[in-house]
């Protein structure tokens, strides 16, 4: 029996119909791997069932301190029922990407059940027509309450349901006995009591860490602006959000964004991303007359603060980045540069800063005041029109990047999505992920907000687009200036050096243009 954290416990809080706090894998796979090249709803409950008991997450529920006094526990389902969480679904023929889609943003725009473990599996039959993706395929689309785990814990789930090989061995299926006893109302109070006679001395702690660190980040955020002080533009993003959500995706080529991230010395792919979507943001409201006059869109950035080989825990333990993504910035290289240079001075901010600051302010108030306070804000659906961000950017841990194959129950797992929440004041949410040689970006919003999300993805692309131009570019201006200094080197060297350059070595790829 484990309590949740006050920040686990927010995002329970933070619940509404209009707003499911639920986070999301999509995944497509080949079941033409799978031995007879079919994989049967009964073979995937056997694969499942064979890994519940290597880890406690799938069977836990939500149990209530007397009176909501204070915050929700998990505990084992003494009546799980692993059939209920696994569903099966086909989609209309022809099956394509869009079908696909639209039934992904239905399913995120419902609410999990929290009587049961707040997790659900469903499989998605009848992929017959997406590019890139053998006939006959199925997705798989695993959905989680966002109280239940944060990213980096959610690579134990995945990590549990890929093998590295078709042919599987199922474990025995899981039939342990149930190891917690639900307590009685007596020691439910004996746990809550203590905690709220401790509450003024908690509340006092976290409020003095909280002064502490707030002053600290508007020191830190003053010296970085310096003159340049313009606030984070309000857009169509940061209204309030209807119960519909939309659904895209957009595929990269790992080595097209390690060419992108070569624009700028020391950029990362992480940084590239940035830069690229922020240049779709860019084109896609300039399009609908949206783009803000000044100031860049403000992307908020999850960093995880979990501690290595503590990923089996439930909950969250997270940090935050706030980027400028360069919307205001028209040519591409000089918003990388830009985003770079912001990531560099913010990463050690979210790292000794903004943790502390967003746990502490979560442990202020008892329970009860914040679970008041998400009610009041549910009902009034309260949007500032300075906002802090205008769009969620979440970086989700995957399997291992490389050519090693993986499946799930047999089928070759060949492309993954990570869906995030969207809420009021944040319409729009992106989640990265990667496998193989590729980084997947899901894209979730409210459908009011963004109707056409197949116009948003194409200026994502089109902005990608833009870089690799620049890249190839910058490849033959680069050569040419090697002829050129080639011609002017003597006859004997100008050999060597052609020699050398046409040898059977590649050039690093960590070459700058």
């Amino acid at each position: 029996m484990k309590q949740l954290s006050p920040l686990d416990a927010q995002f329970f809080y933070m619940e509404a119909p209009h707003q499911p706090m639920v986070i999301a894998g999509l995944w497509l796979c080949d079941q033409s791997t799978a031995p007879n090249g079919l994989v049967r709803h009964k073979d995937i409950l056997r694969f499942v069932s064979s890994r519940l008991s290597k880890t406690s997450l799938f069977r836990r529920k939500m149990t209530h301190a007397p009176f909501r006094l204070d915050d929700p526990y998990w505990m084992e389902d003494k009546s799980f029922d692993l059939e209920y969480h696994i569903r099966h679904v086909g989609l209309p023929q022809p099956g394509d990407w869009r079908q696909l889609c639209i039934f992904t943003a239905r399913a995120m725009s419902r609410q999990l059940d929290m009587e049961r473990a707040p997790w659900e599996l469903t499989i998605i039959e009848g992929l017959n027509n997406v590019e890139g993706v053998p006939p006959g395929s199925f997705a798989l689309l695993l959905r989680m309450h966002h109280a239940y785990l944060d990213g980096k814990s959610g690579v134990v789930l995945t990590t549990l349901l890929m093998d590295d090989s078709p042919d599987n061995e199922y474990l025995p299926a899981t039939t342990s006995p149930y190891r917690e006893r639900m307590p009685s109302r007596s020691q439910m109070w004996a746990r809550t009591l203590p905690r709220l006679v401790s509450q003024p001395y908690r509340s006092v702690s976290a409020g003095v860490t909280l002064a502490r660190k707030s002053l600290q980040l508007v020191g830190r955020l003053r010296e970085e602006a310096g003159d340049n002080k313009h606030r984070v533009p309000f857009t169509p993003f940061n209204e309030r959000v209807s119960p519909h959500r939309s659904f895209g995706g957009h595929i990269w080529k790992l080595a097209d964004l390690k060419r992108t991230r070569r624009l700028v010395q020391g950029a990362t792919l992480n940084d590239a991303i940035v830069a690229i979507i922020g240049g779709g943001m860019r084109r896609y409201l300039a399009q609908r007359e949206a783009l803000p006059d000044e100031g860049s869109l403000v992307a908020l950035c999850p960093v995880s603060v979990r501690a290595e080989g503590n990923g089996r825990d439930m909950g969250n333990q997270l940090s935050a980045m706030l980027i400028g993504m360069g919307t205001d910035i028209e040519s591409p290289i000089e918003r990388l540069q830009a985003v770079y240079e912001q990531t560099q001075s913010r990463a050690a901010l979210a790292r000794d800063v903004v943790g502390e600051l967003i746990t502490s302010a979560s442990e202020v108030l008892p329970a009860p005041m914040r679970m008041f306070n998400s009610w009041l804000y549910r009902q009034a659906r309260y949007t500032s029109k300075r906002p802090l961000y205008n769009t969620l950017l979440s970086n989700v841990p995957g399997p291992p990047l490389g050519d090693k194959k993986q499946y799930f129950a047999g089928a070759q797992v060949l492309t993954t999505f990570a869906v995030g929440p969207v809420c009021d004041g944040m319409a729009l949410t992106h989640a990265i992920t990667g496998i193989y040689d590729q980084i997947e970006l899901g894209v979730l919003a409210d459908r009011e907000i963004l109707p056409d999300m197949d116009t948003y993805i194409d200026c994502i692309r089109q902005s990608t687009e833009e870089y690799l131009t620049l890249c190839d570019a910058a490849a033959e201006a680069a050569a040419a200036a090697a002829t050129i200094a080639d011609e002017q080197k003597p006859a004997g060297k100008a050999v060597q050096s052609r020699k050398r350059n046409t040898g059977s070595e590649p050039a690093t790829e960590e070459t700058t243009p």
